[in-house]
C-alpha cells in the first residue's frame, strides 16, 4: 500500500513540475519559446539539450582508420557481435530530446564466428529498432513567434542482428 502511495505521488509531484508549460503540448495551447524550450527539457527528462554537431560516438579507432567489417574477442557487444555495429548521434534542433543515439550496421553482411572473423555472406546485417515518443517544435497558426510541441513516435536503433537473407 505504502509503495502505490509512493509511486502516485511520485507521478503527481512531476505533472505539476511541469506547470503552466504542460500547455504546450497542443497547436491549441501555444508558447512562448523559452516557455516551449523549458517544457521539451522536462520531456527530455532533463537531458542536455545544448545544440552541439553530431558526431560517432563508438570506441575511437586509429587516425585514418575505418571501422573494420570483422569480428574481434574483445570488447564492448557491440564490437565482439556477428553484426557488429557503432552508435551515432542523431542530432534535430526542432525536436526533443535533440539528441538520440542510434545503432549503426558495420557491414552488410555477418561476420564468421571461426577466427579471423572475417565477413559471412550466408547472413545479413539489419538494424533492430524501437520506437520512442519524441516532441517536435511546430509554429503555431496565426501566432508569430509562439510555438507547440507535437508529439510522434520515432524509430531508434538500437542494435544490428545477424539475419539468414530473404529471397
Amino acid at each position: 500500500m505504502a509503495e502505490t502511495l509512493l509511486a502516485v505521488l511520485l507521478v503527481v509531484l512531476r505533472v505539476a513540475s511541469l506547470g503552466g508549460a504542460q500547455r504546450c503540448l497542443g497547436d491549441t495551447e501555444c508558447c512562448e519559446l523559452g516557455e516551449l524550450e523549458k517544457a521539451g527539457v522536462w520531456l527530455s527528462e532533463g537531458r542536455s539539450q545544448e545544440p552541439q554537431s553530431c558526431h560517432f560516438i563508438s570506441q575511437p579507432t586509429r587516425q585514418g582508420e575505418e571501422p573494420q567489417c570483422q569480428g574481434r574477442s574483445h570488447g564492448p557487444p557491440n564490437t565482439r557481435s556477428i553484426a557488429p555495429w557503432r552508435y551515432r548521434e542523431d542530432c534535430d534542433s526542432t525536436r526533443f530530446p535533440r539528441r538520440l543515439v542510434q545503432a549503426e550496421c558495420l557491414c552488410p553482411h555477418c561476420v564468421s564466428l571461426a577466427p579471423p572473423h572475417h565477413r559471412d555472406r550466408r547472413g545479413n546485417s539489419v538494424r533492430v529498432n524501437a520506437s520512442t515518443a519524441v516532441y517536435y517544435r511546430r509554429p503555431c497558426p496565426g501566432r508569430p513567434g509562439a510555438y507547440f510541441l507535437e508529439p510522434q513516435l520515432y524509430p531508434v536503433a538500437v542494435a544490428c542482428v545477424c539475419v539468414v537473407p530473404q529471397f
